[in-house]
């Protein structure tokens, strides 16, 4: 195991996350101290060929930050002259910091040929924030604890495989590569898991949310044509056991968000047999080929085409405290005399196996940006049906469908920030201090 401990010199680190810029990026991303590496192999004239062994995700154990207001960087009159945006000031951003960070990659690099290139490394992020580097044997314990997890809500970016040879190809030219991010979570934290298990996603032709039911019952109408007569309930079902869900899944929840429909998918219950599987995947794969479900237009995605995170399993089954209604939830019944919609849902978060939540707010309107309200949409046989924000005393895993009409794409939950936002790539809890 390869093991790097990270001394912040001036108790102070200063990046950006690069694909946001006014935010500040902590910890370290991976990719970050990668490239540093590599810089640090090429400046000392070593052949960075071994650091391919860390080509991978490693564990992360950190301290405590908090906000700092940064330095201020005077720009040159020649810089404002030459016709460019008048910004007199920069604020870089920046955390202080009082410990290091560790990084422990599962991986064997000659440590004679390490310590060189270690000490080469003379900061990360910008310049001024210096750094020391050392290889240590074991793991401290430290207050923040990150181990990559495909279904983590924190997203950091890490050096792939193939990596270095991609920064290799860029050097020199105006280019920036921008690493993939991946999901991380604290590996010591209690989650409530999800009853819920793979998601099959295609695109779509252009489609309303509002229309959720609609798309669900055509895409599993589709798929069943193309199954045996005598299918699997996993896909029909009616018979008593877990079956599929047919989900509208839309691009909703940040800054940008249009409430346009990505695409549908088959989400399948986590507890299904090998043969029910393989029996729906395969339905849906003809699905596929034809292009057609119902008066719907559907397509696999492209082998090279970049897919949204709300088409991927990822993009819904993230873990957190809070989720609210990216479709509304169809009460299952009447409230009884005297009890709340708020309490009706509660029970009907522990009939679908989860926790009952410690807190049920209900409105008309949804939190997350691009839906539609609550009277947009029409359920199959009608009722009450509301958007709601749920909140759990521990971390709930997704995917969380509720409601009666859950298997047809209402009631789909979406992970939620109290602070007014989805739950974003860079997890700001961490600094302390920022907004």
């Amino acid at each position: 195991m390869v093991i790097i401990r990270v001394d912040f010199l001036r108790g102070a680190y200063v990046a950006a996350d690069p694909t946001t810029p006014t935010a500040t990026e902590w910890p370290p991303a991976p990719a970050r101290v990668f490239a540093a590496l590599v810089a640090g192999a090429c400046a000392i004239g070593a052949d960075p060929e071994p650091l391919t062994a860390l080509e991978s995700a490693p564990e992360i154990r950190f301290g405590k930050a908090s906000a700092a207001p940064g330095t201020i960087n005077y720009v040159p009159a020649a810089y404002i002259k030459s016709g460019r945006p008048n910004r007199e000031i920069r604020r870089p951003q920046m955390v202080s910091i009082d410990a290091p960070v560790f990084y422990a990659w599962n991986a064997d690099i000659d440590r004679h040929w390490l310590n060189p290139v270690l000490n080469a490394v003379t900061y990360l992020g910008r310049a001024e924030s210096p750094v020391r580097l050392a290889l240590v044997e074991e793991l401290p314990e430290m207050p923040h604890h990150l181990a990559p997890d495909p279904l983590g809500g924190e997203l950091l970016r890490v050096p792939q495989a193939g990596w270095l040879s991609t920064l290799q190809a860029l050097y020199g030219s105006r280019a920036r590569a921008v690493a993939p991010y991946l999901g991380y979570l604290d590996p010591r934290e209690q989650f409530a898991p999800s009853p819920w298990g793979e998601l099959f996603a295609l695109r779509v032709s252009p489609a309303e949310l509002r229309d959720a039911v609609r798309l669900g019952e055509a895409l599993r109408a589709a798929t069943m044509s193309h199954a045996p007569e005598r299918m699997s309930p996993v896909l029909h079902g009616h018979a008593p056991v877990p079956h599929a869900a047919w989900l509208t899944l839309p691009n909703i929840g940040h800054d940008h968000a249009d409430g346009r429909v990505l695409g549908l998918g088959m989400l399948l219950p986590r507890e299904v047999s090998e043969a029910d599987r393989t029996e729906a995947v395969s339905a849906l794969a003809q699905v596929a080929r034809t292009g057609e479900a119902g008066d719907v237009r559907v397509r696999r995605p492209a082998e090279h085409e970049h897919v949204p995170g709300g088409l991927t399993y990822r993009g819904w089954g993230r873990r957190s405290k809070s989720w609210t209604t990216a479709t509304p939830i169809v009460l299952e019944r009447h409230p009884r005399r005297g009890q709340s919609i708020a309490s009706l849902i509660a029970d009907t978060c522990e009939r679908w196996g989860y926790p009952r939540p410690a807190a049920v707010e209900v409105s008309q309107y949804s939190r997350l940006r691009g839906v539609p309200p609550a009277r947009a949409f029409r359920p199959r046989k009608g009722g009450r049906w509301t958007h709601a924000t749920l909140h759990w005393d521990q971390p709930v895993a997704g995917p969380v469908l509720l409601g009666r009409d859950q298997h047809f794409g209402l009631g789909l939950c979406q992970t939620f920030d109290p602070s007014g936002q989805v739950a974003r790539r860079r997890n700001e809890n961490r600094i302390r201090g920022e907004g």
